[in-house]
C-alpha cells in the first residue's frame, strides 16, 4: 500500500503540465509549451501578427481575449512559466537580422514599474541594451486619449549617451502592449537624436484598431 501510494506521489511530481493553465496535458507536447485547450482559447497566429503603422512591429497576437486575460495576470510572480511560454512562442515567430539589438521601453513609474519589457527582451535571447531613461515621472497612458497621450510624452524619454563609433543601426524597441504606439514614437525619437537606427517595435499584443483610443 505505501509503494503504491509513493509511486502515485511520484507520478503527479513528474507529470508534465502546462506552463500557462497549470493542467495535465492530454497529450504529448514539449514541456514548455501550452496545452491544446490553451493553445485553442489563445487563438495565436503561428507566425504572429506585423505592421506598418504608427511604426514597424511585431506582436503574438492581438490584445483581446485570452491573451488580454493573461497578459494583465504575467507580471505575478506566480505566472513567470506562462511569460516565460509567451515570450518562447513571441521569438519563434520572428525574423530579426543579425545586428538587431533589443532595447526594452522603461516604466512611467518610479515604483512598482511595469517589469515585463525588461523580461521580454532578456528572454528572446538576443543582444540587449538598455539606452532609454525616463527623465521624469508621466501620467500613465492608460485612460488618456491620443492627443493627451502624445502631449503627455513630450520629453519622456532620454537616450544615454554614445559614442559615434558604438553607435546601433537596428534596434527592436521591446513593450508588452501596442496601442496607439505614442510611446514607442517618442521613445524611437529620443534613440534616433541619439543617433541610434531604430528599426521597429517587438510586442506581446497589439490592440484592435476598433478598441484603440482616438
Amino acid at each position: 500500500m505505501h509503494r503504491a501510494f509513493l509511486a502515485f506521489a511520484q507520478t503527479l511530481l513528474i507529470e508534465p503540465r502546462c506552463p500557462i493553465c497549470d493542467g495535465p496535458w492530454q497529450e504529448p507536447q514539449t514541456p514548455t509549451f501550452p496545452c491544446r485547450h490553451c493553445l485553442d482559447a489563445l487563438e495565436l497566429p503561428p507566425e504572429g501578427i506585423k505592421g506598418l503603422e504608427p511604426l514597424r512591429w511585431c506582436a503574438l497576437g492581438p490584445y483581446e481575449g485570452a491573451l488580454r486575460q493573461l497578459l494583465l495576470k504575467v507580471r505575478q510572480p506566480t505566472k513567470q512559466n506562462a511569460l516565460a511560454t509567451l515570450v518562447q512562442m513571441l521569438s519563434d515567430s520572428l525574423s530579426l537580422p543579425s545586428a538587431a539589438v533589443l532595447v526594452p521601453i522603461p516604466s512611467w513609474k518610479r515604483q512598482r514599474t511595469n517589469p515585463l519589457p525588461q523580461r521580454i527582451a532578456m528572454g528572446l535571447d538576443r543582444p540587449t541594451a538598455d539606452l532609454l531613461q525616463r527623465p521624469r515621472v508621466g501620467l500613465s497612458q492608460h485612460h488618456l486619449n491620443r492627443s493627451q497621450r502624445q502631449t503627455n510624452l513630450i520629453g519622456a524619454f532620454r537616450a544615454r549617451p554614445h559614442n559615434p563609433a558604438t553607435a546601433l543601426t537596428s534596434v527592436w524597441l521591446v513593450d508588452d502592449i501596442l496601442t496607439t504606439g505614442a510611446t514607442a514614437l517618442a521613445a524611437r525619437q529620443a534613440l534616433e537624436e541619439a543617433g541610434h537606427g531604430v528599426a521597429g517595435l517587438i510586442c506581446l499584443g497589439r490592440t484592435p484598431a476598433r478598441q484603440r483610443r482616438r
